[in-house]
Formats: C-alpha cells, structure tokens, sequence
C-alpha cells in the first residue's frame, strides 16, 4: 500500500466480522492467537503499547479518496472479505495474515444520490461457504468524506479505555 495509507485490521469469525483501527499513534497493536479470549477477540497483546490506543467499532468506515490498507485475518475457519461495490477480494485464512489495498471514491452519501436510493449502504461480505451461518457475515461500510472520516474517528473511544477493568488484570505490571 502507498506510504500515508489508513490502516484497519479485519477479522473474520464464524459467523462476524470485526475491525480494529489504530488511534492516535496511528499502529495496530500486535495480537496474539493465545490472547483471544471471550472479551479480547482480537487477541490485543498488552505488552505492545502500540495495543493501548486501538480501536473496534461496529462500522466499517473508509476515507474518501485516500489509500486503505486492508490487513486481513481470521480466527477460525476460511472467509473471504468482499466489497462489492469496490471490485475488491482477499481470502481471510486462519494462521496466514493477507492484506490488500484501494482506495474509495465515492462517498456513501454521494452513492445514495447517484443510485437514487437513500437507504444505500456499502458492506464487507463474506464470499467463502463458512459453516450454517455464512449469510449473517455482513459488516456495515461507511464512506466519508476526509473531515467526516477524521471527526468520526476522533471520536472514538479506545478498546482499552472500555475495557479498563479486564486489561487491568492482563496488561504486564510496571
């Protein structure tokens, strides 16, 4: 991906997607298999400071007309991230990270209004036949404009901060 490109982490799970963003330092905190547990499902590993700023909201948001760095995982079984409305595919394989990038050009507002449908909305979907509830895996994808996109994720509240009482007993001790 080119130098400057928003970075997001995505991760399949039968039957879910998540996504981490990195805050303000602007790096993904390392994750680690053996960490995931049932309130830390990426596996955030506390010993990388970069983790403490981390981000995971229920929306996919994307900067319009900025490069997106998409860094793919999955936690269980084979998924494939797909964004229709992008042209873009990348298999999720459990154990083997892939990645892909591109860049939005249409804001979803601006989709909206081109299509002449005002409940538009973009979506991450999975392509790959993952297990009874594979027609659930569909992730909400915003598109906005560039000050939208930095106001939306100013506003976000670190994984850590939500969690302060489960990272305080998993988090190393100085």
């Amino acid at each position: 991906a080119p130098k400057g490109s928003e970075i997001i982490e995505i991760m399949g799970k039968q039957f879910a997607w998540q996504v981490r963003y990195p805050g303000a330092d602007g790096k993904i905190g390392k994750y680690h298999f053996r960490k995931i547990d049932a309130v830390n499902e990426f596996g955030i590993d506390f010993n990388d400071s970069a983790s403490y700023d981390d981000f995971i909201p229920l929306e996919l948001h994307l900067p319009k007309g900025k490069s997106v760095h998409l860094r793919i995982r999955s936690r269980d079984v084979l998924h494939s991230v797909f964004l229709p409305h992008f042209r873009v595919k990348m298999d999720a394989v459990p154990g083997m990270p892939t990645s892909f990038w591109f860049t939005p050009t249409i804001s979803t507002a601006e989709m909206r209004v081109k299509l002449n449908k005002p409940e538009f909305n973009y979506e991450l979907a999975c392509t790959e036949v993952c297990g009874r509830a594979h027609y659930a895996m569909r992730f909400l994808v915003v598109v906005d404009e560039p000050a939208d996109y930095e106001k939306w994720k100013a506003s976000q509240k670190s994984w850590v901060s939500l969690n302060a009482e489960y990272v305080s007993t998993k988090a190393p001790k100085s």
